[in-house]
């Protein structure tokens, strides 16, 4: 007979990497393939390139929906300003172009705007992290990290998290 804890995880207690705590975390959240993880996360990662600096603290690659018949995905974006929003919708081909050039094929067909509520800060991108000791703990805990784009994905999240 199999005791009941048999089907329960086990649980750490205490304190925990941000790395544990990320892969903790986005589990749920993307359950796909390696390869449409990589391009989620190159999207979030290039996303001011993509859309410029000057539109990018306005909006944010939400989530892609992948067809079935793997022809291509839809990109939806929230938007925090209705005039951004506008921007985007009329230069959707724009958009879809830039980021075929930035994968080298067109994996995203279809672009959705989704208007959302959001509290625009004016902070300088020079300084998002403002505490120096938060600075030093985020760059003591990411400096062992191997993969180059997990790290740089984590520092832009940790920047976001403590920056406001």
């Amino acid at each position: 007979m199999k005791s009941q804890n048999s089907n329960f995880k086990k649980r750490s207690f205490g304190l925990q990497t941000i790395e544990d705590k990320m892969s903790h975390l986005l589990r749920p959240i993307f359950q796909g393939s390696k390869k449409e993880f990589i391009l989620i996360n190159n999207l979030v990662k290039n996303w001011a390139q993509i859309v410029g600096p000057k539109y990018a603290k306005f909006c944010a690659p939400k989530m892609v929906n992948f067809e079935k018949n793997k022809s291509g995905a839809k990109l939806t974006i929230s938007v925090f300003n209705s005039s951004v929003g506008f921007f985007l919708e009329n230069n959707s081909d724009i958009i879809i172009e830039r980021i075929a050039t930035l994968y080298g094929f067109k994996s995203i067909v279809k672009i959705i705007i989704k208007q959302e509520p959001r509290s625009i800060e004016t902070i300088s991108p020079d300084k998002k992290i403002t505490n120096q000791d938060t600075e030093k703990m985020v760059n003591s805990t990411l400096q062992n990290i191997e993969n180059k784009e997990l790290e740089a994905t984590l520092k832009k999240l940790a920047e976001d998290i403590f920056g406001k």
